[in-house]
């Protein structure tokens, strides 16, 4: 329970530091370029993922609370009920400390701040997208998910 808990915390203490820092940063401090490939931007994503629904806040509420309900669920079950690896419960700690970072930042702005922005990325989709240590947790998190769960 420690692994998965204390992953989730480390990740929702770590984005509210960094996007506290960019949010706190002058308009002009962005973009800044941190490598060749990554780029430091500041934008504030009203809907979900590539701003969908950005129209529909009911909809992005809903679609979010649902999604850190089964986080959260899939935390404690992980823990408690089914016999999973550490690998499992790490990602499912990783998926759990992003949603909720999102979440929580979403409730009190209204948005999520994203900033990392990749440039010249050998996959193009990436290269159209600002993502934050939330997004990144909850991908890598799911992918060690999966794979404790395999091996």
């Amino acid at each position: 329970m420690v692994l998965t808990f204390g992953a989730a915390a480390g990740v929702i203490a770590a984005e509210a530091a960094v996007r506290s820092r960019v949010n706190r940063a002058p308009a002009e401090t962005y973009p800044r370029r941190l490598s060749n490939r990554l780029e430091l931007r500041r934008a504030h994503n009203h809907g979900l993922v590539g701003s969908r629904f950005e129209d529909r806040p009911k909809v992005v509420y809903a679609y979010q609370t649902a999604a850190n309900l089964a986080a959260v669920s899939g935390a404690v079950l992980a823990n408690l009920a089914w016999p999973c690896s550490g690998l499992t419960r790490l990602g499912v700690g990783l998926v759990t400390g992003g949603a909720l970072s999102n979440y929580v930042e979403r409730l009190r702005r209204g948005s999520v701040t994203d900033y990392l922005h990749g440039v010249d990325l050998p996959v193009d989709l990436l290269n159209h997208r600002i993502w934050n240590l939330a997004d990144m947790a909850i991908f890598n998190g799911a992918v060690l998910a999966a794979v404790g769960l395999v091996l």
